[in-house]
């Protein structure tokens, strides 16, 4: 190990070996499992003890600390005692489909009239249409509910309160620098507000209205039958699926989420377990990134976010079974016209004036994969990308895709004098370009992103916990580890380096997957390499390596074997 190689010069993080490396807290090395887990919880300020480790429900913040929730609790509450018609207005995506389901979901059980609308991803775009709000108080609706959306949308918000309709915003995405004229708007993002940190999904802010519309009944003596918990298993579907950070408030949802989803998902969600072919006793963080959410979102994106919405709501198990299985076809769809898209893209960037600015858009793309490539191309380049489609009004409407370190958000309100109409939170966005402004919006585009460069730059580094010796490799830690979970956004898996280690055999499995033997001359190790292929060029027995990675147990061979996952290597 070359501890002093690592630590020279250092002032947070230290250029070594061709990366540049972030340390937790300070550089820290361990020779065995004990002092490898008391360097880890130092380095992120934990204890054993910490209640980080023992996420709670009962430690949720009280949902009337949210900025608005009391007047909309309340006006929640009278509904319910008047039996008043509700309609709820949703989004297309996971997070909008999720939000809505748990609104209808819940207040159908006290008895409700609701009824909900999810827009259509290429015909209505994001947002709350007046046209919607009309058709809705013309049925007789006296108040409305909108999640994941609305915070945007004064004129539905002013068309609702012409006409007598209370509108209540639940939503979290970057308000302007003024708020729509709404009974009330629910968003975290509110510079006067801050709830949870602002870092909860749409769904999570529609699960706290009903967490207070649930405590003002149980005041009044009314508590309901029906348990909110049996709704946490979309809240945390909805949460990982927006890439939400898996802190504080987060951590306890998806952690309880996952717990439901594993031992009594709804309906919807069992068939979703089913077709994806997913194992229920390792239900995880990713099982819903790569699993679950990707075939709610493909509805919307192919189809219509309605199709997602009717099987989270059903309750019948063979119409769930034949649900799923039109989502599973939407994502098979939808896996095909992405790559297309994606290669399509980058071939017009090549011809582009201005080939660096990722900003690029074509009469024929699928309004549903535009974000999706977006998103490849800012992995690709390390910086924000902006894809567009035509909508059937001939208007040019933007997905944005960022990687770590910008700001989506703040990106969209830098090129605001060139949209109609946009919004977004940290990680994502879009908006409608003005017409005849695509050459304006790119210029504006590029020197927005210009702004964010020099702070995203000082993010673009990999986050490591320590330097490893082989002999710390052990069944105990590995255990230990696990604690962590859930991991993901804004609470990463626990990365470690393994320096200067010698590989002994080397087997290339199916799949580009390659399983490696490592000694440091005293100890041996197991390591697995899902991503062989991108790294190692070539690979062979006697080669010294140093490594990052993550040390799981390796539950292929069972009997308290590890393996350490390899996710990065360094320059020799």
């Amino acid at each position: 190990m070359t501890e002093e190689s690592l630590t020279d010069n250092w002032q947070g993080k230290t250029t070594y070996k061709g990366k540049v490396i972030q340390w937790q807290n300070e550089p820290m090395t361990a020779d065995d499992p004990l002092q490898a887990w008391q360097g880890l919880l130092k380095a992120r300020g934990l204890s054993e003890t910490d209640a980080f480790f023992t996420p709670a429900l009962s430690d949720l913040p009280d949902p009337f600390l949210m900025q608005d929730m009391d007047k909309a609790a309340k006006r929640l509450l009278h509904a319910i005692q008047n039996n008043e018609k509700v309609h709820v207005f949703g989004d297309f995506d996971c997070d909008g489909v999720s939000g809505t389901c748990i609104l209808v979901e819940a207040l159908q059980a006290l008895g409700l009239t609701i009824t909900y609308s999810i827009p259509h991803r290429a015909d209505d775009g994001h947002g709350i249409s007046k046209e919607v709000v009309r058709n809705a108080f013309e049925q007789g609706v006296s108040l409305g509910l909108s999640v994941d959306t609305g915070t945007t949308c004064f004129a539905a918000c002013a068309e609702a309160k012409q006409l007598g309709f209370d509108l209540m915003i639940t939503d979290h995405h970057l308000p302007n620098d003024t708020l729509p004229d709404a009974f009330a708007l629910l968003n975290p993002a509110r510079s006067d507000c801050g709830f949870a940190d602002g870092v909860l999904c749409g769904t999570g802010v529609a699960f706290f209205l009903l967490m207070a519309v649930w405590k003002l009944l149980a005041d009044a003596g009314q508590k309901p039958a029906y348990n909110l918990r049996q709704l946490l298993d979309r809240v945390a579907m909805a949460t990982v699926a927006d890439v939400m950070k898996l802190q504080g408030v987060n951590r306890i949802l998806v952690c309880h989420g996952l717990k439901q989803l594993k031992t009594a998902p709804s309906v919807g969600m069992s068939a979703l377990l089913d077709i994806a072919k997913v194992n229920r006793q390792k239900i995880s963080v990713e099982t819903i990134g790569f699993y679950l959410a990707p075939r709610i979102n493909a509805a919307g994106r192919m189809q219509h976010g309605e199709d997602a919405m009717k099987l989270l709501i059903c309750q019948g198990a063979t119409q769930a079974q034949d649900l799923a299985k039109v989502l599973d076809g939407f994502n098979q769809e939808r896996r095909k016209v992405e790559t297309s898209t994606y290669k399509e893209a980058v071939e017009k960037l090549k011809l582009s004036t201005a080939p660096d600015v990722l900003a690029v858009y074509d009469n024929a793309w699928h309004a549903g994969v535009v974000g999706l490539a977006a998103g490849r191309l800012a992995r690709q380049h390390g910086k924000p990308a902006a894809v567009g489609f035509v909508d059937g009004e001939g208007n040019i409407r933007v997905s944005l895709r960022g990687v770590k370190g910008f700001h989506i958000g703040d990106l969209l309100h830098g090129c605001a004098s060139w949209l109609t109409g946009f919004g977004g939170h940290a990680g994502a966005g879009g908006g409608t370009i003005k017409e005849g402004a695509w050459s304006a919006f790119v210029t504006a585009f590029a020197q927005a992103v210009e702004r964010q460069q020099s702070q995203a730059s000082s993010h673009q580094h990999i986050w490591v916990d320590g330097v490893l010796s082989l002999a710390a490799l052990h069944i105990g830690l590995a255990t230990r580890l696990t604690r962590f979970e859930p991991t993901g956004q804004g609470n990463p898996g626990c990365l470690w380096i393994l320096d200067d280690v010698s590989i002994v055999d080397v087997k290339k499995l199916k799949g580009g997957v390659i399983r490696l033997q490592l000694t440091d001359g005293e100890s041996f190790v197991s390591a697995v390499a899902f991503r062989a292929a991108q790294l190692f060029e070539n690979i062979e027995e006697g080669v010294c390596v140093s490594l990052i990675g993550t040390l799981q147990k390796d539950d292929y061979k069972g009997g308290g074997h590890i393996q350490f996952v390899v996710e990065d290597i360094l320059n020799h």
